[in-house]
């Protein structure tokens, strides 16, 4: 076996330090970004719960981050340092609370609402996406709801009225993760909204009658479906063509596939 290297004090000595201006550094930034927050509450006014939450923008960050990132840290813990840093300034611009179903993996959901909103922002389980739903649709703009795809609680999608999908989970594809349960982020409307890549549909009847157009089935009952789609004209086309009732209910950032 080759001997080891004796450690060089002095060396390490000279790394610790730059770590510490590093980590000093990082702490000074957030610092600016907290102040550059407050001067947006001023020019903006929104100070306000519910306003403050911009999925869109939030997509457009994390395809930045994720095309920028290099090295040997995992892009997954980069992403999780992100989304706390997101949720928490949000939450300064606007306070907000989350609840979430723990229907299915009751563990892999809470995980999910934890990397995705962090810790700062108060969450509440909920048994299934029914509850989640009723508790979205009583009102408040200081909400998000957090569903599982393909829940098992029915056609939970038939309670949205006000609230609508903003988000879909994980937004990165490709990384291993504990918090990789696919998901549904609802809200309640969007004070700035911006046009969906992908569209969210509620259409009354078996995804057996929707054959033949490139639809994602996110859940399923004798009667309705949800589906999501970048082509919403030729779905609702086709619903039209057959007689079938359809409805928008949101839509999604389309997720972004990374290398591992």
């Amino acid at each position: 076996m080759p001997a080891m290297k004796e450690a060089d004090p002095q060396r390490l000595g000279q790394l610790r330090a730059m770590i510490d201006a590093i980590d000093e550094s990082v702490h000074r930034l957030l610092i600016q970004r907290a102040s550059v927050i407050d001067e947006l509450i001023e020019a903006k006014g929104t100070a306000k719960n519910g306003a403050a939450f911009r999925p869109g923008r939030e997509a457009d960050m994390m395809r930045r981050l994720a095309a920028r990132h290099s090295g040997n840290l995992p892009l997954v813990a980069v992403e999780h340092l992100w989304r706390e840093i997101i949720s928490t300034f949000t939450a300064l611009q606007a306070p907000f609370r989350v609840r979430f179903a723990t229907e299915g993996d009751a563990v892999a959901m809470t995980e999910a609402a934890r990397f995705t909103f962090g810790f700062t922002v108060p969450a509440e389980a909920l048994e299934s996406s029914d509850e989640v739903v009723a508790w979205m649709e009583e009102g408040g703009t200081d909400k998000l709801g957090l569903v599982p795809i393909e829940a098992k609680s029915g056609s939970w999608w038939e309670g949205l009225a006000s609230a609508q999908i903003v988000a879909r989970l994980p937004f990165l594809h490709g990384m291993e993760r504990q918090a990789d349960v696919p998901a549904l982020v609802l809200a309640p409307p969007l004070a700035d909204p911006v046009p969906f890549e992908i569209g969210c549909y509620v259409v009354h009847a078996a995804p057996n009658r929707l054959s033949g157009l490139s639809l994602d089935i996110l859940g399923q009952a004798p009667s309705s479906c949800l589906v999501a789609t970048s082509d919403g004209a030729a779905l609702a086309d086709a619903a039209r063509s057959a007689g079938l009732d359809i409805r928008a209910v949101g839509g999604y950032a389309a997720p972004l596939r990374v290398d591992a």
